[in-house]
């Protein structure tokens, strides 16, 4: 131990007399990983790190298709009449479990009105999930029978946030929508099903007598010890076929269930992977460049590695001098980098978008070190392994130090190797980033059909229990909107059951007049209620016809407007304007709504799920009085109920500038109501091309870092050979060589390495670009312009790189130079 650490001050001492090697190489190691060390955290904790449940690869998320519809899988609902034939007959799941996501107001005297998110879930959730209260307890059975009291469980975060920590909070009283409401539990920080959004969880009520057959939950099933998931498919599908015999709205469905974690992390796990192995390349250029410097510094201390063999050093002793060095700069750097790791977790976590899942479990831990750890040894080992490797014989030492400082041809190809290589990965990191600005630049052309500048947005709720009426809630709105359109400054105000760019809005098929509804699969569209001047607020670009105004919404005319996408379905190479449709659900109890909608407006498609929506979407608006609301029944299928809509104001003044002056007019109305979700249309555009641009901006990162650890590897080889061939230069000028002639033939050197590496980088980026197709819009992931443009850069920034050092080298005085040798 004496002798190992001797060898490790003596390192110290050498690498503290080069400060230039080792800062050069502590900054590259550092920034490498660093990057390295923050991706693998997130990926880690996000696609890899087991759900925080109890054997929780057991779980499964309730999946469902349509191949009649050509729908193979991706639909999440199910209805209570399918929650409870599971539930009764399926053998090969534990557990089965419902849940929805639903928008409320909390009053209470801890503070003003709150929009927050709840959950209303089956007494099952807990069970099935295998979780338990931090305090108090679950929902029991009794309490999920309609009439009954509706308990509420309160997340960790709003405990906190709301209540400080009351231990006495179990018991209490709460007002929610209205209704009042008994906490009995609180539930652990770590539990956030289905999302870290969640603020509570109510019990959803409901009885095998009273079950209806819409699509309205969202379902988690623990699979039986001994079973599969295909066994469980199978049955599931088998079970909803019986069902479809007495519930035709079951008829068709097949079951595609899928793991639990698959289901949270979703598409995402690709891109991040796809990021990860950006970074890895970072570390890959990052590498080669200190390797590099560790050949530069071991040609240097030939002459002294041969005393040292002559003296009577043998290889395991030289071994060990090698490694003490690499070892302490890659331990060093990896220190540093878990300390910018830190910074960069952080910032991705700050600046990540709100709908990357598992964001609140991102952190550094135990995997994230032992990672760094293990990057460190590789480094370490490589770094070291280095001149130990090319280490000569004695009598080969002896008469390599005795030579002039001109290099071997073996040491050059080594240097052009890694310099080569550097440049390849780097141009790979490069297009990848090309393509991604391509296909970003692409998404932020797309027209969205609706003009997000000047407009606020924000939603309101009205409770069930105040507004029990469709025609209290429509009148209320109008109340709101006569408020908001006194406010100086707003040229429209209007409200909307769903905001353009929202996914969750009310969807059913429609039926053509004329068409015998035979209970047959019809096109489904989203059924927008609105108010009087609502396209003009959104600014909605009519196409045929006319909108709605708000004579329609006070007389509840019978009328709808469409986008272009259900004209074409409903009514193909027709004019719709008069033409009729209506749900494919005829109304049963609203007499006041006429079943058939009159089409008197043309619009333009929006985008629902985000603008690179392959797929148009068929959307119909309808006057909010004559949609759904709170006394009419949801069977009816009329359309979204007009409790909970969400407004915008379009001024002519910031939007930011008008929220103030929004919640005070929705408090003249009501001051219990709250105020939810205020920003502009321009931030909901913004959000939809977040994911791309997050990750166009890490990958333009990680090439940003090849592209300078390339060329500084670059300059660091060509300029070490000009130091080497100082001598050779100096000959050539004093035989009356042009300098440029001397330049040009230096850069002919580096700049033939440098076009190799392109090539093979090239190859490397055709070949791997089909692994990030599914991350572009519009863009080919072989465009030849990205591919072009990149090379171009890349070969210039070499060129410039090389010429540098060989300026210098031609600059030179052949006395001088001569005088080297």
């Amino acid at each position: 131990m004496d002798a190992v650490g001797r060898e490790v001050r003596h390192a110290a001492r050498r690498l503290v007399r080069s400060p230039a090697f080792t800062l050069a190489s502590l900054l590259t190691l550092a920034l490498a990983v660093g990057a390295n060390a923050a991706m693998f955290t997130v990926v880690y904790r996000v696609v890899v790190n087991p759900l925080p449940y109890p054997d929780s690869d057991r779980l499964i998320a309730l999946d469902f298709g349509l191949p009649t519809r050509n729908i193979n899988s991706g639909v999440k609902y199910m209805s209570w009449q399918l929650y409870y034939q599971l539930a009764d007959r399926a053998r090969t799941l534990e557990r089965v479990a419902v849940y929805n996501l639903s928008g409320v107001t909390l009053t209470g005297k801890e503070g003003n009105p709150e929009r927050i998110q709840i959950s209303r879930a089956t007494p099952s959730l807990a069970s099935a999930l295998r979780v338990q209260p931090a305090l108090g307890r679950w929902f029991t059975e009794q309490e999920s029978v309609p009439g009954s009291p509706p308990p509420v469980v309160l997340s960790h975060g709003l405990w906190i946030r709301r209540y400080g920590r009351d231990p006495a909070i179990v018991g209490r009283s709460l007002t929610i929508d209205g209704l009042p409401t008994t906490v009995v539990g609180v539930m652990p920080a770590s539990f956030t099903f289905p999302d870290a959004r969640t603020d509570a969880w109510i019990a959803a009520q409901s009885t095998r007598a009273t079950a209806s057959s819409l699509f309205t939950f969202m379902g988690v099933a623990r699979l039986r010890d001994g079973t599969t998931l295909a066994s469980a498919r199978a049955e599931m599908t088998r079970l909803m076929t019986d069902l479809s015999r007495v519930s035709p709205n079951h008829r068709g469905w097949i079951a595609t269930a899928l793991p639990l974690q698959d289901a949270v992390v979703g598409q995402i796990a690709r891109t991040l992977w796809i990021l990860l192995a950006a970074v890895g390349l970072v570390l890959l250029v990052a590498c080669a460049n200190v390797a590099n410097l560790f050949l530069v510094r071991s040609d240097a201390r030939r002459r002294e590695v041969a005393v040292r063999q002559a003296l009577g050093a043998g290889r395991r002793a030289l071994a060990g001098y090698f490694l003490a060095e690499s070892v302490l700069l890659s331990i060093a750097g990896s220190v540093i980098g878990l300390g910018l790791s830190w910074g960069a977790v952080r910032l991705l976590v700050a600046f990540a978008p709100v709908n990357l899942p598992r964001l609140e479990e991102v952190r550094l831990d135990a995997s994230a070190l032992a990672f760094t750890l293990a990057l460190s040894l590789l480094a370490a080992v490589a770094f070291g392994a280095i001149p130990w490797v090319r280490l000569a014989p004695l009598p080969a030492s002896l008469h390599e130090s005795g030579r002039s400082n001109t290099a071997s041809r073996g040491r050059y190809r080594a240097r052009h190797l890694l310099m080569g290589g550097q440049v390849a990965l780097a141009l790979v990191l490069v297009v990848f980033s090309g393509l991604m600005l391509r296909s970003f630049q692409k998404l932020r052309t797309v027209d969205p059909g609706f003009d997000a500048r000047s407009a606020l947005t924000f939603g309101i709720v009205l409770p069930d229990r105040e507004y029990a009426s469709r025609r209290s809630a429509v009148a209320t709105h109008r109340a709101i909107l006569d408020r908001l359109s006194a406010i100086p400054g707003v040229t429209a105000a209007s409200a909307s059951s769903c905001l353009p760019l929202s996914t969750f809005c009310f969807e059913h098929m429609v039926v053509p007049e004329g068409v015998v509804d035979d209970g047959m699969l019809r096109p489904r569209a989203l059924f927008y209620a609105v108010a009087g001047g609502y396209f003009e607020a959104t600014g909605i670009r009519l196409l045929r016809g006319r909108f709605i105004d708000r004579g329609d919404v006070e007389r509840g005319e019978p009328v709808a407007v469409v986008n272009t996408a259900l004209a074409d379905a409903l009514f193909p190479n027709q004019d719709p304007l008069g033409k009729r449709f209506r749900s494919s659900t005829p109304p049963t109890s609203s007499p006041n709504a006429p079943p058939w909608l009159e089409i008197v407006g043309v619009v333009s498609n929006t985008p629902v799920a985000s603008l690179a929506e392959r797929t148009l979407v068929a959307q119909l608006y309808m006057p909010m009085s004559i949609a759904g609301g709170p006394d009419i029944p949801a069977e009816t299928m009329l359309g979204p109920s007009v409790s909970k809509m969400s407004y915008t104001v379009r001024a002519a003044t910031p939007p930011s500038s008008l929220a103030a002056a929004v919640r005070i007019a929705v408090g003249e109305i009501d001051s219990n109501l709250a105020v939810s979700d205020v920003r502009s249309l321009e931030d909901i555009l913004d959000r939809a091309a977040a994911q791309m641009a997050f990750t166009m901006i890490l990958i333009m990162i990680a090439a940003s870092l090849a592209l300078m650890l390339g060329v500084i590897g670059i300059y660091g080889v060509m300029s070490y050979v000009v130091s080497q061939r100082t001598g050779e230069i100096g000959v050539r000028l004093a035989l009356g060589a042009d300098p440029g002639q001397v330049a040009g033939m230096i850069v002919r050197q580096g700049g033939l390495v440098a076009i190799a590496g392109i090539i093979v980088g090239l190859g490397l980026a055709y070949a791997g670009s089909r692994l990030i197709a599914s991350l572009l819009y519009g863009v080919s992931a072989r465009d030849p312009v990205v591919f072009a443009a990149t090379t171009v850069l890349l070969l210039t920034v070499a060129l410039v790189a090389c010429w540098l050092p060989a300026r210098r080298g031609a600059r030179l005085s052949p006395l001088e130079a001569l005088r080297t040798e």
